[in-house]
């Protein structure tokens, strides 16, 4: 049963995907939901149902989607670096600055270097 929910959920996932094609965000985010609930481990649907809900600038919603990919695999760095940069979009700079500072410890990337400087550009000027 297992594997076919496995199959199930990738099956969403494209059919999420199809949908952003079309510019229909709403239901996008029905099917990558759908596909985590049908494999919560699922890391990269985690990722794209954050972007459906930021391209709608439903950043916070974002963050929060990607809180839970954290909790099932919290050194993947990318996950944190996302959750910075959404949570930069939506103004919470204190918040991404933290999320930024532990994709750095994990990955010390250039790109996440040079978010960070401008995160925290962004927070003096605040």
């Amino acid at each position: 049963m297992k594997h076919y929910e496995d199959i199930e959920a990738d099956d969403c996932y494209d059919m999420a995907v199809e949908w952003i094609r079309h510019g229909n965000y709403d239901k996008a985010v029905h099917y990558f939901s759908r596909a985590i609930e049908l494999n919560q481990y699922f890391i990269y649907a985690y990722i794209a149902l954050a972007r459906a809900y930021a391209t709608q600038k439903k950043f916070t919603d974002a963050v929060h989607v990607l809180k839970k990919a954290v909790r099932l695999d919290p050194a993947f760095d990318r996950l944190h670096y996302l959750m910075a940069k959404y949570a930069h979009k939506n103004g919470d700079y204190k918040n991404a600055l933290i999320c930024i500072s532990r994709a750095i410890e994990m990955d010390d990337k250039d790109l996440y270097r040079e978010a960070r400087e401008i995160i925290e550009a962004n927070y003096r000027r605040r």
